[in-house]
């Protein structure tokens, strides 16, 4: 994150991004990228084996049943994730956190900095990609081979970014490369990310007509703790905000991407940048906080009926189609709504078929039962999944849905 001056203080206030200029035609040149093997970002389409494999890949990380059939079938459409690692200066601030398994099934969170969190999230999500077969790659917004200046020169493989390909085979050196770069490229330098989000536009539009043709898009999540700079200034002025919004808006009109913000700071200033972004321009952007605050927000939101897991967050910051997973932390849910994400929550084998609402609770009730407890970020404990008191009342079903919430409001 880029130390703030004045002007920039008082941008962020002023700042519109709805109004924000694409960049100009003259920023844009002949591609720095072309097709290069493993860069590529356009997937053989898969075959009815290949996603069974997907599903059960998810499945073993975890992911419910009911949401993994979901997911497999959306990631036919996923030619490649890309991750666009923030590792300016401001990344050394000690405030950041990772979850980690305490040998007894239980998580447990330990202070870290913000790159540590970086490093951590960037190694999970490429066991991830591997486990389910999403070919994915990390890029570093800073990197030595750039030069002091961020110099505009060819990416290389191993120095500027790495590929994780489950069908290049061999996933420990994969991982291996990936630990390396992290390694040799620890928070230094400022935060270009206007320049960073042109390279991979450029870089898109090598194949973007194939991408058309195969109905493909590429998902793109920018972790990052701080606002945008110039390569040469570690101010962050209203400029340089202009300028990181004018890509983002040129990116999603011209290529079929799709964006996640990773934001690894709860600093006021920063939050309401993109956060305003969010609120304010068309884009298909979600943005998220680390773990403990996501679940905290859904809660607040209406939402605290279920457990907001680990797994679930992982989804969401590599990105997803799934409408209800994007919408946790916006809207309350209705209860058909509610019904539907018990459905995508369920490990059950055979698919929920119950028919009225106060039976859809009943069978709940029962699987919630004979499942595992699963870690709760607010609580800090192990609990069931769905909580099927707090399930009837966001159904309205019986006398705790129903009339509990009208004597007892706070309950509702």
């Amino acid at each position: 994150m880029a130390k703030m001056n004045e002007q920039a203080i008082a941008g962020i206030n002023n700042f519109n991004p709805a109004t924000a200029p694409l960049l100009s035609q003259e920023s844009s040149q002949q591609p720095l990228y072309g097709k290069q093997g493993s860069r590529t970002v356009v997937r053989e389409t898969a075959n009815a084996l290949q996603s069974a494999q997907v599903r059960e890949g998810m499945i073993e990380m975890g992911v419910p049943r009911g949401l993994a059939e979901q997911l497999a079938q959306d990631d036919q459409r996923i030619g490649k994730r890309i991750y666009l690692l923030d590792n300016s200066g401001s990344m050394n601030a000690s405030d950041g956190n990772v979850l980690s398994d305490d040998g007894a099934g239980r998580m447990v969170s330990r202070s870290c900095t913000r790159w540590e969190e970086i490093c951590a999230f960037a190694e999970d999500h490429a066991r991830w990609n591997l486990a389910v077969g999403t070919p994915c790659e990390f890029m570093l917004l800073n990197s030595f081979g750039r030069g002091a200046n961020g110099a505009n020169v060819v990416p290389q493989e191993g120095r500027d970014f790495v590929c994780i390909d489950r069908s290049i085979g061999d996933d420990s050196a994969q991982l291996g490369s990936l630990d390396r770069l992290l390694k040799s490229n620890g928070p230094r330098g400022v935060t270009p990310m206007a320049e960073r989000l042109e390279e991979i536009r450029l870089r898109l539009h090598a194949e973007a007509e194939e991408l058309a043709r195969r109905g493909q898009m590429v998902f793109l999540t920018i972790a990052t703790d701080g606002l945008p700079t110039s390569p040469l200034s570690g101010q962050s002025t209203s400029t340089d905000q202009q300028q990181m919004v004018s890509a983002l808006r040129r990116l999603c009109a011209e290529l079929p991407v799709q964006l996640v913000i990773r934001l690894c700071t709860d600093e006021d200033a920063i939050v309401q940048f993109y956060n305003k972004i969010d609120d304010e321009l068309e884009l298909p952007l979600d943005i998220l906080d680390d773990f403990a605050s996501e679940a905290k927000e859904i809660s607040d939101n209406g939402n605290g009926w279920f457990t907001y897991t680990p797994v679930l967050h992982r989804i969401r910051e590599a990105g997803t189609l799934c409408k209800l997973l994007d919408a946790l932390d916006e809207t309350k849910f209705t209860p058909r709504d509610a019904r539907k994400m018990v459905e995508l929550l369920s490990n059950e084998s055979i698919p929920m078929r119950a028919g009225t609402d106060r039976e859809f609770v009943k069978q709940a009730e029962k699987m919630v039962a004979s499942s595992k407890p699963v870690f709760d970020p607010i609580s800090q404990k192990m609990t069931p999944f769905v909580n099927t008191l707090k399930l009837r009342r966001a159904m309205k079903v019986g006398f705790r849905g129903n009339v509990l919430p009208l004597i007892f409001p706070c309950a509702a």
